[in-house]
């Protein structure tokens, strides 16, 4: 059972669910039996989706719940086996004013640069986020979505509400979990690459020696290291500082005067590294000092 934002005016009693995955805190016992109802939904249901109930709506003998931010004014639970709630942060506004909502089961849905925020309510869903510019809210409630985010200088925040869902970034943005109402979630982040560090390639450096005597300095991936030597830190992009002082002619070298040894850099404490790594700037300089 799906329960959206602002669709139960009232109270939303559970009872002898299994799980209970909920945005909203759980208050109290039940006042609701099931006993006296006005409208009553039975049968063999796959899923239940809940959008705008003007009263009180009581769940009885369900398997898995799942509550989204703001979804009922008092939610109550009896003879749940176990209940998920997170309080440690809430999102900006309600993700029903979100650009981006998609609902239901097995969805597919591509959009380019959301300017606040994506929902996913259902199971099975998969949203594409490209050209992300913008500081992004992804919000998902159920379970089994995935949504893809990939753009350049911008913070992704992550709630989820359920379990085995997937948010993932491309390497140029930065993301963070905020709260986590379930379990099995996974929030990823594509390595960066080793070019986005790089300043000057060997060709390049190499381009404009032709003739005569060129120092040269260029950067390269240094493909068997997972953690910097200049600074320490894990890292995802090592590269190596090259220099050369030879005599050129038709761009090759013909005598080395001196080859200027190897040092190190990475998205860490690289000056030409993007904005958004894991490292702010000042920390950076502090990993240097």
């Amino acid at each position: 059972m799906y329960v959206s934002g602002e669709a139960v005016a009232g109270e939303l009693a559970f009872l002898d669910a299994e799980y209970v995955f909920t945005d909203v805190a759980v208050d109290g016992s039940p006042s609701l039996d099931g006993g006296d109802v006005d409208t009553a939904v039975s049968g063999d249901l796959d899923d239940g989706y809940v959008d705008d109930v003007a009263d009180d709506v009581v769940v009885t003998e369900i398997e898995d719940a799942f509550v989204q931010y703001g979804g009922a004014e008092r939610v109550t639970v009896g003879g749940v086996e176990q209940v998920f709630h997170d309080d440690s942060a809430a999102p900006t506004k309600s993700p029903e004013q979100y650009e981006v909502t998609v609902n239901g089961w097995n969805h597919s849905r591509k959009v380019t640069d959301p300017r606040d925020g994506v929902a996913v309510v259902g199971a099975k869903n998969e949203v594409r986020v490209t050209e992300a510019a913008h500081d992004l809210t992804v919000y998902v409630v159920g379970w089994d979505n995935e949504v893809r985010v990939e753009g350049r200088n911008a913070d992704v925040t992550v709630f989820f509400v359920g379990r085995d869902n997937t948010v993932s970034t491309g390497p140029y943005l930065s993301q963070s979990l905020a709260a986590e109402s379930g379990f099995d979630n996974t929030v990823d982040a594509d390595p960066l690459p080793p070019d986005a560090v790089i300043q000057t390639s060997k060709s390049e450096a190499h381009g404009d020696a032709v003739f005569g005597r060129h120092k040269l300095t260029w950067q390269e991936p240094a493909a068997d290291k997972d953690w910097c030597p200049n600074c320490g830190s894990n890292a995802d992009a090592v590269i190596a500082r090259k220099q050369r002082d030879a005599l050129f002619l038709f761009k090759l070298p013909v005598r080395t005067y001196d080859d200027g040894g190897v040092s190190y850099e990475c998205e860490h404490c690289s000056r030409h590294a993007p904005d958004h790594v894991s490292l702010s700037e000042a920390e950076r300089r502090d990993a240097l000092e």
